[in-house]
Order: C-alpha cells, then structure tokens, then sequence
C-alpha cells in the first residue's frame, strides 16, 4: 500500500506550482484545429469539457450549490468552479502544503467565505452522506490504494441527484484478455510508491454501476490530453521518475485518461 505521507510529500513542493501553475492536472485540446493554447487555457477546457460531459446545468435554479474537489491540490479547479456557478466549494487534499496554499490563493482573490480547503483522505471523506451536489476529482484515485472505497465514498457524499465527475489516468481496456501483458504488468509494478493500484475505465464504471447510479457515461480523452506533454513541462521536473515513467506510458498508449460520470438516484 502506498504511504499517503509520500504522496503528500510528493506535492509539499513549490517546483509544481512553478511549473504548473494553480491547476495541478493535464489540459484538454482541440484536435481539429492547428491553434494551440497555452497550458493554462488547456487546462480550462479540461475542466469545461468535462462540466460539459457530465450534463452539469448552468440554470440558475439547478445549478450546483454545494461542490466538493476531491484531491483538490492547491485549489485551482476548486476556485474555478466556486466562481463559474456562484457555488460553495471545500477542497480536501492530503498534502497540508497543497491546502495552505489553497487557502492563501482564495483568502488573495476575496473567496474565503466561499471557497475553503481541509487536510483530508479521499478513502474517508470527513463530511456527512448527501452534502454535496457536484462531487468533483481530477487525476485523484491514481494515487489511491483502493478505487472501489474510493468511488464509494464519492457517492456517499452526493446528494440525491448530484453529478459525480471523476477524470483518472487508467490502464488500456482489456478485450478479450484475462489480463495485461507481462510488459505492462512490469511498467505498472514500477509505478507503484506513488501509483499504487491502476484499473481501466470500465472497471471505474462497474464502480459506477455497483451503486446504481444514473446516466453513467464514459470517454477516453488520451489523444485530447497528450500535447499537454509536448511541451517541456516534464523536462523541468528534475528528471522525477515516476512522472517519467507515466509520459512514457501516455506514449505507448498502455495509460488512458478517462472520464466518468454519473448521477445519484433522486
């Protein structure tokens, strides 16, 4: 099992604020187009497509009230979501580093009474059933032991009629094979101090399914989400291993990155 001390030393580090700025996840680009965004725009769309996916309503009547950003990192999504529907937001994260920062930046843009962040792990979310009405994690569950506890506790914390939208690196889909070849099997086993158990998308929605939630849908954005690592942001990253590793994976298409998203049953 991986230490969750090690992976919330993984991110006490200024090095991926620098780099990444306040969105500690990957981008979505256009593939139809020879314009390409900065990371920061890409970054945006990511999360809009993903809004977008997810059937998440701007009415002013069934908007979102209540969002939580599970992994939340240093609050960027969970800003960016308070702002978009006029929202209370709470981040959890594990790393203490990643929510004082998140605080600092929302206390900074005037958000504190309606964006805050708590020290937390995402395998027991410290909030009542039913709390939230968009229940949101992005790039979280590939650092977390347990995937079914996981997308337990994301439904246990929606409310009734809530959206779930979960984004998450994932193994290739099997076919018809039992299981992934002994090359691959090698190169997930390398990645395991800080990635410590990888499922496939369609194994997030059996999760799904397991807890009857409605509407469950599922798309692989890797083709989407691949020139975020054209551009030297790995380079910069002091060699880190097992982010090396991960591109390489993205690269020869045995990492996918997936959406999933769902609705509780009223």
């Amino acid at each position: 099992m991986a230490s969750t001390t090690k992976i919330a030393n993984m991110y006490n580090d200024l090095t991926w604020e620098e780099i990444w700025g306040d969105h500690i996840h990957q981008g979505f680009y256009d593939l139809n187009t020879t314009t390409k965004p900065d990371r920061k725009t890409a970054q945006f769309r990511l999360i809009e497509e993903a809004l977008r996916f997810g059937n998440v309503s701007e009415d002013s009547v069934k908007k979102p009230k209540s969002i939580v950003d599970v992994g939340c990192g240093i609050g960027g999504p969970a800003i960016y979501l308070a702002k978009k529907y006029g929202a209370k937001c709470i981040g959890i994260d594990i790393s203490p580093y990643n929510v004082q920062r998140g605080t600092e930046i929302s206390n900074a843009q005037g958000l504190g009474d309606k964006v805050t962040f708590q020290v937390g792990d995402a395998l027991q979310l410290p909030f009542h059933d039913g709390q939230f009405d968009l229940v949101w994690s992005t790039e979280c569950g590939i650092h977390l032991p347990d995937k079914t506890k996981f997308v337990s506790e994301l439904v246990r914390i929606a409310s009734p009629g809530a959206t779930i939208i979960l984004t998450d690196p994932c193994h290739r889909d099997l076919a018809n094979e039992e299981s992934l070849n002994p090359d691959e099997e090698e190169f997930f086993l390398k990645s395991k101090p800080v990635l410590p158990e990888w499922v496939s998308c369609a194994q997030y929605v059996n999760m799904f399914k397991s807890h009857s939630l409605k509407d469950i849908k599922s798309v692989d954005w890797s083709e989407h989400v691949a020139p975020f690592w054209e551009e030297s942001i790995w380079e910069t990253m002091n060699g880190e291993a097992d982010l090396v590793e991960y591109i390489e994976g993205q690269r020869k298409g045995i990492v996918r990155y997936s959406v999933i998203t769902g609705q509780k049953p009223e």
